[in-house]
C-alpha cells in the first residue's frame, strides 16, 4: 500500500522543492497517476499545484506564510458563488475525485479549497448554504410535523425504543429530509438530530429510485450501520425499496413517521 507524504508536516524549503519537482514531471509529460507513483503525493495535490503553476508560474510554487496575509482572499466573488452551486447540482463529491458519496457542509468546504483555494468557516459555509437554498430539515425540526398530533406520538411512544436500539446495537440515526432548492432542483439529504446533513441533488420530487440512490450512497462510507426514519409514502416503501432493501439488514433499516 502506497505511503503519500502529508504535505502538512513538510517545511516551507521541503514543499517548495516537491513542488517543482512536479511540475518538472508535468512538463516531461508525465500523468497524475504517474507523477503520484514516483513522488508518493496524491493525484488532486498534483493537480493543484500544477494549476498554480499554470495560474501564476514559478512563483505560484512558493509556500506562503503561515497565517493570514494581507488582502489574502476569504470570500468568494458572484461568480465563483455561482460555479460552485452548479457543481454541487451537477455532480456528487466522488464524482470530482473525492473519497465521499454524499455532499456535507465540510466536504463542500474541502472542495472551494481544493479549486479556489479559498478556505471558508463553517459559519460563513452555512451562510453560503442558507443564500442558495441548499438546505433541508429534519421532520423533527420542522413546525408543520411539531403541530400534528400522529408525528407527536410517534416521536413521544415510538421512537425512544429506535433510540435505545441505536445505542446498544452502535447505530447510526439518520431523517430524511427534502426541500426544493430553484425550478425543477431539489435537494434530498439524512440529516441527524444534531442537524449534520448528508444529501444530493435531483430534478423533480422524490421517487423509489431515487430514494434507493440516496440510501445506497448513504451507506457507501458509512463506517456503522444506519437507522434511516422517513415518511410513511410510497416512494419511501414501495415494492422497490422493499427489494433493495432485502438482505441488507446489517447495512441499514428503514422505519417510518407518520406524514402530513
Amino acid at each position: 500500500m502506497t505511503e503519500y507524504i502529508d504535505l502538512r508536516k513538510l517545511n516551507r524549503e521541503e514543499l517548495f522543492r516537491l513542488r517543482k519537482s512536479v511540475v518538472r514531471l508535468k512538463k516531461k509529460g508525465c500523468a497524475g497517476k504517474e507523477i503520484e507513483r514516483i513522488l508518493h503525493v496524491r493525484s488532486n495535490r498534483v493537480s493543484e499545484i500544477w494549476r498554480k503553476y499554470l495560474k501564476s508560474g514559478a512563483k505560484g510554487l512558493k509556500p506562503g506564510r503561515a497565517g493570514r496575509r494581507p488582502g489574502e482572499k476569504t470570500l468568494l466573488s458572484l461568480t465563483e458563488e455561482q460555479a460552485i452551486k452548479q457543481i454541487m447540482i451537477e455532480k456528487t463529491p466522488d464524482e470530482l475525485m473525492m473519497p465521499f458519496s454524499l455532499w456535507t457542509f465540510q466536504i463542500a468546504s474541502d472542495y472551494i479549497k481544493r479549486e479556489y483555494d479559498v478556505r471558508l468557516p463553517m459559519r460563513s459555509m452555512t451562510n453560503y448554504f442558507k443564500r442558495w437554498g441548499f438546505i433541508c430539515k429534519a421532520p423533527m425540526n420542522r413546525a408543520e410535523y411539531r403541530q400534528d398530533e400522529a408525528f407527536t406520538r410517534f416521536i413521544e411512544e415510538e421512537f425512544p425504543a429506535i433510540v435505545r436500539r441505536a445505542k446498544s446495537e452502535n447505530v447510526g440515526i439518520y431523517w430524511f429530509c427534502e426541500a426544493r432548492v430553484s425550478g425543477n432542483i431539489s435537494i434530498a439529504g439524512a440529516v441527524t438530530a444534531r442537524g449534520t446533513a448528508r444529501f444530493l441533488f435531483f430534478n423533480g420530487g422524490i421517487s423509489q429510485k431515487k430514494f434507493i440512490l440516496l440510501m445506497k450512497r448513504l451507506i457507501t462510507y458509512a463506517d456503522r450501520k444506519v437507522f434511516f426514519v422517513a415518511a410513511n409514502k410510497k416512494a419511501f416503501r414501495g415494492e422497490n425499496v422493499r427489494a433493495w432493501l432485502k438482505n441488507k439488514e446489517n447495512r441499514i433499516e428503514v422505519f417510518y413517521h407518520p406524514t402530513i
